[in-house]
């Protein structure tokens, strides 16, 4: 899987499976510190994602309140 489409869910998982990796005392510093640069990478692109996703929800709750409001006027002019 290239890592530059994989999903949000793949991305933690990968981050699981590394935390498990730099908990394992066989893992060597060298490995240790590829994987801990790695997570990070990963962990801020969650990050990225989780704020695009946040901005986007708040975006169509200011659209839902928007004919939330429209709907009521037109009701009021009834």
């Amino acid at each position: 899987m290239k890592k530059d489409i994989m999903t949000f869910e793949s991305m933690l998982e990968r981050v699981d499976e590394i935390t498990r990796a730099l908990e394992d005392p066989s893992t060597t510093i060298d490995e240790g510190l590829k994987l801990f640069e790695e997570g990070v990478r990963l962990s801020a692109q969650c990050k990225a994602k989780l704020d695009e996703v946040s901005g986007k929800i708040t975006e169509l709750k200011g659209e839902l309140d928007n004919l939330q409001k429209s709907e009521f006027k037109a009701d009021k002019n009834k």
